[in-house]
């Protein structure tokens, strides 16, 4: 110990200014916590070997291994396993959870994906480098926010996922809606992120309102959503009991059967429409009479269809004779009602009395990925996209922490099948040797036989062979 501070003692010595000196101790530190983690990992790595040697492995050779945890980089010299059947283990990268091909640890993978979920990776970057004592490249943050992400995605869609579960959750309603962010991907092309949401209410917090055990799936896929959504609900919830109330604005792959397929086997299901969006359309088909606005909502909150017919036919009575334009809006908003009017149904009306009801609340939670994905003209590929959106669900979710605790990504049987996969992939996509040839040899039958007889008719028949027909 005394030798370590008179180190210390030292290096602040050879500076000057205070901010040289804060520096010379952060450096100092961080040497000292690598040195210190290296020597626990070697006596650990000597441990584990013991125990292993019990289990019939034998110590086949001792490698290296670099990893970067958050106080710096460390070496690691750890043995190689192996037992007679050739089965080969890392006891050391076992007990500390780091998985195969990845040089940087759960903790770092985790606060890197948290950050890259919030800001652009330049930023994140930037933070590293003045937060720690080693830098990464925005590239390689990148990079890493890909693997967390397919981390993610190998345990959120396993179905050994909900094993822990000892009983399901019994609650009289539920809610869900779902809805779609059009983000712009690469080479001009427009990219959606189909979104899903389910709670079982909401309630005040001061001023705010929250939502009552809240969980999010998100995807680029719609059918990957909504499966994954089904699974979480028929493993999460008896639905026995429960009256599920859905909510979406009607757009493809939305609408009330979806909901219907995702909730099955409840007591029963209502559809809403979304408010936001009817409000939205009712201001836009009424533009011109901007003071038939408000009434028209008015009568649609009230349920009362003669006042929604008295306000569209007041509408009509504005409208001049040439302009063809308002009246093409005002029969385009009438069809609108007409298609969604069972929707429109007010909750009370229903007899559904939830004093907890959620419903329009999917536009405000896309905010945590508009808010990242849609400013500063960013551009991305479904890959990013996908990765980002996953990080941003499990930490919403509270889920992140346990994914990137796990050290097996997947059984051993789906990772043989994922790599003979990869193979044939590989072979398919390697280009074949090429070896020079001389080409056909054309044969035919020595002249001087006449051509009724049979070498003469059979010497025929070849030169015809060799003769390219004359419509080709």
């Amino acid at each position: 110990m005394e030798s370590i501070v008179a180190e210390l003692v030292e290096r602040i010595k050879g500076k000057e200014t205070f901010l040289e000196k804060e520096q010379a101790m952060s450096s100092f530190f961080s040497d000292l916590n690598k040195k210190i983690a290296h020597r626990a990992f070697c006596k650990l790595d000597d441990e584990l070997t013991d125990e292993w040697k019990e289990r019939g492995f034998k110590i086949d050779r001792k490698s290296d291994r670099k990893v970067t945890f958050l106080f710096g980089e460390v070496d690691l010299k750890r043995r190689r396993m192996k037992n007679e059947a050739g089965e080969i283990r890392y006891p050391l990268d076992e007990f500390l959870g780091i998985r195969k091909g990845v040089r940087y640890s759960s903790l770092v993978l985790r606060n890197v994906s948290e950050l890259g979920s919030m800001m652009v990776y330049r930023h994140v970057e930037k933070a590293i480098d003045c937060l720690t004592s080693w830098s990464m490249s925005h590239q390689k943050v990148q990079t890493l926010m890909v693997k967390t992400g397919e981390i993610i995605k190998a345990r959120a869609t396993h179905e050994a996922r909900y094993d822990a579960l000892i009983e399901k959750k019994k609650v009289p309603y539920l809610y869900i809606e779902g809805d779609g962010v059009m983000i712009k991907g690469q080479k001009k092309k427009k990219l959606e992120i189909h979104r899903f949401q389910i709670c079982e209410g909401s309630r005040k917090i001061g001023k705010r309102t929250e939502l009552i055990h809240p969980h999010f799936v998100s995807s680029m896929r719609r059918r990957t959503a909504q499966k994954e959504l089904t699974l979480y609900l028929q493993e999460t919830y008896d639905l026995t009991d429960t009256i599920v109330i859905s909510n979406s604005d009607g757009g493809s792959g939305y609408e009330p059967e979806v909901f219907e397929e995702i909730c099955l086997g409840c007591k029963k299901h209502e559809h809403f429409r979304d408010i936001y969006h009817v409000q939205r359309k009712i201001k836009e088909r009424l533009n011109f009479v901007p003071q038939l606005q408000s009434k028209m909502m008015a009568a649609i909150y009230s349920y009362d269809r003669k006042k929604v017919q008295a306000v569209l036919d007041t509408a009509e009575s504005l409208i001049d004779a040439n302009e063809e334009l308002c009246m093409e809006n005002l029969r385009l908003l009438a069809g609108y009602i007409d298609r969604n009017w069972m929707f429109l149904k007010p909750m009370k009306q229903r007899e559904l009395h939830d004093p907890q009801a959620c419903l329009g609340a999917v536009e405000t939670t896309h905010r945590k990925m508009t808010y990242r994905m849609k400013r500063q003209g960013r551009l991305w590929t479904e890959k990013g996209a996908n990765a980002i959106i996953r990080v941003i669900d499990s930490l919403r979710n509270d889920e992140l922490d346990d994914w990137l605790n796990q050290y097996c990504e997947l059984p051993n049987e789906e990772i043989e099948n994922q790599k003979k996969c990869e193979k044939m992939r590989r072979l398919a996509l390697k280009k074949p040797k090429f070896i020079a040839h001389e080409g056909a040899y054309q044969g035919q039958i020595a002249s001087g036989y006449a051509k009724s007889s049979p070498l003469g008719q059979i010497s025929k028949g070849l030169s015809q062979l060799s003769t390219t027909p004359s419509y080709l």
